[in-house]
Order: structure tokens, then sequence, then C-alpha cells
């Protein structure tokens, strides 16, 4: 529903990725092999559907905003991924007009000084979600987390029986 599949060439080779698209034409780009971006970079807005919303959730990248939706935690929100958290400043004027937002950003030291900079400019809209995913990196890896234990629950399970 958010990505598409990319077909690419460098140096006369061809490669596919997953793409996410940006505001702008360009797409963050995954495989297993590379991590990178078509420009040009931006950020990626996805509205929801029917009525307007007040909140929005921020994500630093589409693979937590992806995983975020697989958890159910996204809900009837707009979302914002940043695509790198340079992207910041290019954020505001869309994050302007929300009552709510919710930062769904990584667990370091980068994600940290984002959260603060996002609450200095909108006081207590700006609300720390990180927590749910404590111990883990970010929200990807705390679901990877979950589906490993589900898995592993699952063969011990089958393996008692």
């Amino acid at each position: 529903r958010h990505c598409c599949r990319l077909n690419y060439g460098v140096r006369g080779k061809r490669y596919f990725a997953v793409g996410f698209p940006n505001l702008v034409g360009g797409f963050e780009i995954r495989s297993r092999y590379f991590k990178g971006c078509i420009p040009p970079k931006d950020i990626s807005l996805v509205l929801r559907q029917g009525m307007p919303t007040d909140a929005c959730d921020v994500f630093e990248g589409f693979f937590d905003f992806l995983s975020a939706t697989t958890l159910g935690l996204t809900g009837e929100n707009d979302a914002l991924v940043l695509n790198s958290v340079g992207n910041q400043a290019k954020s505001f004027r869309y994050l302007d007009g929300y009552k709510t937002i919710n930062c769904y950003l990584d667990n370091d030291e980068a994600g940290r000084k984002t959260f603060e900079a996002l609450r200095t400019r909108y006081a207590e809209r700006a609300v720390d979600r990180s927590g749910i995913y404590a111990g883990s990196k970010d929200l990807n890896e705390h679901l990877q987390t979950k589906l490993s234990e589900k898995v592993t629950n699952n063969k011990t399970l089958k393996f008692r029986l």
C-alpha cells in the first residue's frame, strides 16, 4: 500500500529494491544489499483517507513507519517520515497545523536530539512515544523482537505437543 518495487541500474548491473516515495518525487530505497535514496531527498507524508485528523505520527525512517502500521500504532493519524533527522526543518510547515505530534524516534542520541528540537518548537504538543519500544534501538527492531519471540513460542508449543 505504501511502497513499490524499484528497478535500477548501476554501472551496467540491474538491481531492484523496495521504494518509499517522498514529497518531491524522490524515493528512499532499501534492499538486502543497499540502503539509500533516489534524489531529491525529502520527507514523506502519509495522509489518512476520510476525516481530517488533528494528530500526526513522526518517524525517522519508513521501516519504522511500516512497523508502527503493522503493530497497529498509527490508528487514524496522519504520518510524517523524516527519511533522515537532517530533514527535520522540512517537516515544520506540515507539523505546525497538528494539535498532537506523536514522536516515534530512535532510542539513540540523534533521536533524542530530534525529539528535543520538536519539543522546543511544539511544547506539549510533541509527545515522546519511544517508551513503547524501550530496550530496542527503534520501532522496527522492536517489531522484529516481537516476531522472533512469537516464532520461538510457537516452536516451543509445537515441540511440547
